[in-house]
Order: C-alpha cells, then sequence, then structure tokens
C-alpha cells in the first residue's frame, strides 16, 4: 500500500470531525481530502473528489448516512471507495440496512482514537486485497488480441456474473442473521461466492478455500476457519429459523448442533448454483 489514500470525513460533529482527522494525520499515507458535516454536501464531495475511503456518520442533518449511502450506491464508481460507518447507533437493523446499501465496515461510538488509523488500514487494505483475489480466482487466461470480440464479451459477462453473485452472497447472509460486523461475515461471503463459480464441485476447504480466503485478507487459514466457525454457531442459534429452514433441516434438536464449516458453505453454494445461477 504505498500510493496516498484519499479520506473524506462525514459528521455532524465539528469537534469530532477534527479528532478524526488528527487521528489520521499521523499516517503519513492518508490524505483528508474534505471534512463535511451534513449529508447533501457529503454527497457533492463524494462526487468530486471519487476518495478511496469515506469515513460515514448516520446521524446529519439535510440528508441522513443512510440517504447518503442510497444515493452514492447509484453512482459508478472506479474503484469502489471503502466506505466505514462511524456512529453511536449501534441498533441491530440500522446496522444490517447500512452494510446492506453498500457499507464495508461499522465502528460504534465511543472509539479510541488511537486504534482509527490501525483499524483503516486493515480495513482498506482487505478491501483492496479482497478485490483483487475476487477478480483473479478462476479467471481464464486472456486470449490473444486477434481473437474474436466474443471472447472478450465472454469474459466481461463472467466479471459481471461475479459481481451481481458477491451481492447476492451478500443478501442471502444478511438475510439468514449472520452478524456482519463479525469477520468470518467477509470470510463466509467470499468462501460461497467461490464454491458457487466452482465448476468442478467444491473447493477443498482446508487445502485451498481457507489459505485462498487467508491471502486475501492477509491473515491465517486457522484464523480463517475459527471466524467461519463462530459465525455460523452465531447464526445457527440467533439467526433467521425461516430462512435457515430455506437451505438447511433445522429442529430444535439441531439448535446445540451447527453445521459444520464445509457443509454451511457448500449446502448454501449448491443452492445457488441450481436457484440463482441457473438462472
Amino acid at each position: 500500500m504505498n500510493k496516498e489514500i484519499d479520506i473524506i470525513i462525514v459528521d455532524n460533529n465539528e469537534e469530532y470531525a477534527l479528532e478524526v482527522e488528527k487521528s489520521l494525520k499521523t499516517v503519513p499515507a492518508f490524505r483528508i481530502v474534505g471534512k463535511v458535516y451534513d449529508g447533501e454536501t457529503a454527497v457533492k464531495k463524494i462526487i468530486e473528489h471519487k476518495p478511496d475511503v469515506i469515513i460515514l456518520d448516520l446521524v446529519m442533518p439535510v440528508k441522513d448516512g443512510i440517504a447518503v449511502l442510497e444515493e452514492i450506491r447509484t453512482i459508478s464508481f472506479e474503484p469502489k471507495p471503502v466506505i466505514i460507518v462511524l456512529t453511536a447507533i449501534g441498533n441491530e437493523k440500522i446496522i444490517k440496512k447500512a452494510l446492506s446499501l453498500g457499507a464495508d465496515y461499522y465502528i460504534i461510538k465511543p472509539f479510541d482514537m488511537d486504534l482509527l488509523p490501525k483499524r483503516i488500514m486493515q480495513i482498506y487494505g482487505d478491501f483492496e486485497r479482497a478485490e483483487r483475489q475476487y477478480r483473479e480466482y478462476g479467471k481464464t487466461v486472456k486470449l490473444p488480441n486477434f481473437e474474436s470480440e466474443k471472447n472478450e464479451s465472454d469474459e466481461t459477462e463472467k466479471n459481471t456474473v461475479r459481481e451481481d453473485l458477491e451481492l447476492y452472497v451478500r443478501r442471502v447472509l444478511m438475510e439468514l442473521g449472520v452478524p456482519a460486523h463479525l469477520s468470518g461475515y467477509g470470510y463466509l461471503q467470499m468462501a460461497i461466492v467461490e464454491n458457487s463459480l466452482c465448476e468442478r464441485g467444491t473447493i477443498p476447504i482446508t487445502k485451498q478455500l481457507y489459505p485462498m480466503i487467508a491471502e486475501a485478507f492477509n491473515t491465517s487459514a486457522g484464523r480463517v476457519e475459527r471466524a467461519i466457525r463462530n459465525a455460523i454457531r452465531k447464526v445457527w442459534q440467533e439467526g433467521n429459523r425461516n430462512e435457515l429452514s430455506k437451505y438447511f433441516i433445522y429442529s430444535e434438536k439441531r439448535k446445540n448442533h451447527p453445521p459444520t464449516n464445509s457443509e454451511f458453505i457448500s449446502t448454501i453454494a449448491n443452492k445457488i448454483k441450481l436457484t440463482y445461477l441457473s438462472k
């Protein structure tokens, strides 16, 4: 991560925005390209500067954070900015709403300002690696330029399918009730996407899938396995039972016996292959 990272801070509290700015200025790679205090101005500044990272409060005048997310979601950015919600609102429904509208991470105030630069570096780094991994994994070798336009069209279509599938899997996880703030959420999303796109059945979970996710998120395969396990246990105990029953035989007897990581990932991926991708 050698390039400068352009950041816009959006918070209705000017003093708090200044604290955030002071904290981020401790990292030479961070460049603050805007501090704004209402949602309408925020959208204009985001369009103008096309930042790498947006730090967004949800409680703001004129347009709140949810309205900002809804509006910038309709705008084509290349690359997409990393959106970090930093707010005092800890309501689970609001968290899910923000993440469904494109927020990549959710931090609840008060938050240790000394940790904020580190967390942003981690999230932005994970995002870059994950985006690169999503684009590169399973991609067919590009043919020489003299090949027909049909091959280029096929490749574009594959990339479009992947992008649509990533959004679809995110929605599935949210409907199941997988807590979006858990690290296992992102790992599960990638695992299900890759298995859904795998034409040879399923990806061997220990030898290939965990290491692949670990590389994308700059962590270890063991941490990936444990985080996914934790997320599955959480959703099995507290998730949406009606949605879970669409994929698994869910009963009170099984409440304390969640599926294995492999079973959870492959079951959802296989259903996506049969329903969503078959269309």
